[in-house]
């Protein structure tokens, strides 16, 4: 347990203190905690004193003379953006501040996307929600979402203007709320783009359809490795994640055809030390189309919902393989050399609001976990409240999530089922 390399964990997130708290990370490294007091709350008047430059100078300053050997930020936001700061002025291991800033920024990513991959990056337009305008460059239906945002909040198709006013219109409620959150993130942004596009600006893009997926991989010395493809499979007729499978089962042709896409993309823009995960679109009934691809989105980090599913796939987790670029050791992916053939992570979720009754306590995940040994369940929701009182996806309600692996798909989703039967959730 002596000499550890020393790994600062930037406004860790619950599957971050799942993952570091693994026997096997524990012996291999020793865990720092920082900037856990940015999730205790933010009022307005915090928000307009809170200077992101100064607080991760000061942050920077105390951790010269703690002998760090590297950084971990693996949440959307703030996590991973104020990790790569850190770990940057620190001379550590990581992607430059300014790319991990630009790729969460939609309308800039787009741009890099454009310029790497045009064949996969749809038409698309910013629009300012003070002064709507429609774009001139996309017709009726077009799919409107902030440059920066998560989770797919206030993501939506618009079809007429009078849809297109609703989309942008934010009551004086959002539109504090966004300032408040955002304020560091737009600090930050001014310092790479003097003149940026704002943070609470929205982009209208043509429609995408087909499969979604998530293609993950890292970045280390330039060389751009595509660890694997995860299917999003939706509830049928909504923009809702019923669940995300690995490994994909789309064609090995067309998965290769997005490792290229993404490969190009990730390697163009700079990227460096660090994983990264990117959203696409797969149009089959389009296939010959040039266009049948289209990215999504890219985000700048690890899909840390994903990382057990990786290891209990190949062997190896997202986490280790962050952890290891963080500290600068070589990173050598593994494929199929986990104990299972397939893994996913169920969402539970309900269409309709409600009140918790009740929700399973330490002794019923205990048992799911005894009966299916490796399986991970997030409870997402506390007894008494209001399932709208946590942030949702649009037009459903997220109350606990699942990861597990089996052999084959037919056990896994049968699994699943036990396991969402045998929870013991009600709501009101």
């Amino acid at each position: 347990m002596k000499n550890r390399p020393r790994i600062l964990v930037v406004c860790p997130t619950e599957w971050e203190r799942t993952a570091i708290a693994q026997d096997a990370l524990q012996a291999q490294y020793e865990f720092i905690p920082c900037c856990e007091e940015l999730y205790e709350g933010v009022n307005l008047w915090n928000a307009l004193r809170f200077d992101a430059k100064r607080y991760l100078h000061r942050i920077i300053d105390t951790q010269k003379h703690n002998h760090i050997n590297g950084v971990l930020g693996t949440g959307d936001y703030p996590g991973c953006i104020f990790g790569a700061y850190i770990a940057e002025h620190l001379g550590l291991p990581a992607p430059r501040a300014r790319d991990t800033v630009l790729l969460s920024h939609k309308y800039y990513s787009r741009k890099l996307q454009q310029r790497y991959a045009p064949e996969a990056t749809p038409k698309f337009e910013i629009l300012d929600p003070r002064a709507p305008a429609e774009p001139q460059a996309l017709r009726y239906p077009f799919f409107v979402k902030p440059v920066k945002g998560t989770m797919s909040i206030r993501a939506q198709m618009v079809h007429d203007r009078q849809e297109l006013k609703r989309a942008l219109h934010l009551s004086l409620r959002e539109r504090l709320r966004g300032y408040m959150l955002l304020r560091p993130f737009s600090q930050l942004l001014r310092i790479y783009e003097p003149d940026a596009i704002p943070a609470h600006a929205f982009i209208a893009e043509a429609p995408l359809y087909g499969q979604q997926v998530t293609v993950d991989g890292f970045v280390q010395n330039g060389r751009v490795t595509i660890m694997g493809i995860v299917d999003s499979i939706m509830y049928p007729g909504t923009m809702s994640f019923r669940r995300f499978e690995y490994p994909s089962a789309l064609p090995d042709a067309v998965q290769a055809r997005m490792a290229d896409i993404v490969s190009r993309v990730m390697a163009g823009c700079g990227f460096e030390s660090s994983c990264f995960n990117v959203e696409l679109f797969y149009d089959a009934q389009n296939d010959k189309q040039a266009d049948a691809l289209s990215i999504i989105e890219i985000n700048p980090r690890m899909s840390y919902q994903f990382s057990d599913l990786y290891a209990r796939v190949d062997g190896m987790s997202s986490f280790a393989v962050q952890l290891a670029m963080a500290t600068g050791q070589p990173v050598n992916w593994p494929r199929g050399q986990g104990p299972e053939k397939v893994a996913a992570s169920f969402v539970m979720r309900r269409f309709s609001d409600g009140k918790v009754l009740s929700v399973p306590q330490q002794q019923d995940v205990a048992a799911i976990t005894t009966r299916y040994p490796g399986t991970q369940v997030k409870v997402l929701c506390d007894k008494g409240q209001r399932l709208s009182d946590h942030y949702q996806d649009v037009g459903s309600f997220r109350y606990c999530i699942v990861n597990m692996a089996a052999a084959d798909r037919a056990t896994l989703h049968a699994r699943f089922v036990d396991v969402e039967q045998t929870l013991p959730f009600s709501f009101g």
